[in-house]
């Protein structure tokens, strides 16, 4: 990943799910980081500009809802495209304002590569970015299983 490339964290608590988007996003011309938890996507983003998120809104303990709102307060600036995926029969609120798309369950696997790939590139840099540790996707994938952060 070249440093200017657009980065995407991925916010999915199911360990082999959060896996197969990594392994999805991380062939795409994208930084890919993930977080397993609200609480370990918050560190993320105040420590680095993404282009967009990819958020699980069936979090536990309605995490995804707290972490979005926790979001837009601590980062009002952000120009993050934020991507709610969601289980079509849960009920969960999604909060116009701030979430810009709704992917329902199961995903289209060429289709969410494609859409994402797209909205983080169309998303504008910040004016002035935050400077971001090296991406997962730049570090992690050794040939081992990436089940693990």
């Amino acid at each position: 990943m070249a440093q200017n490339d657009p980065r995407v964290l991925i916010i999915e608590d199911h360990d082999v799910l959060r896996a197969m988007l990594f392994t999805i996003l991380r062939h795409q011309p994208l930084g890919v980081d993930t977080a397993e938890s609200a609480a370990e996507a918050m560190a993320k983003v105040m420590g680095c500009d993404y282009a967009l998120i990819l958020i699980d809104m069936n979090l536990a303990n309605e995490e995804a809802e707290t972490f979005i709102k926790e979001f837009q307060a601590a980062r009002p600036e952000s120009t993050t495209f934020i991507i709610a995926v969601r289980d079509p029969g849960k009920e969960v609120f999604i909060d116009p304002e701030i979430v810009i798309a709704v992917l329902n369950k199961p995903l289209e696997i060429d289709t969410l590569a494609e859409v994402v790939r797209e909205c983080a590139i169309a998303v504008p840099p910040p004016e002035d970015p935050l400077t971001c540790p090296p991406a997962e996707s730049d570090t992690t994938y050794d040939g081992e299983s990436t089940l693990t952060n």
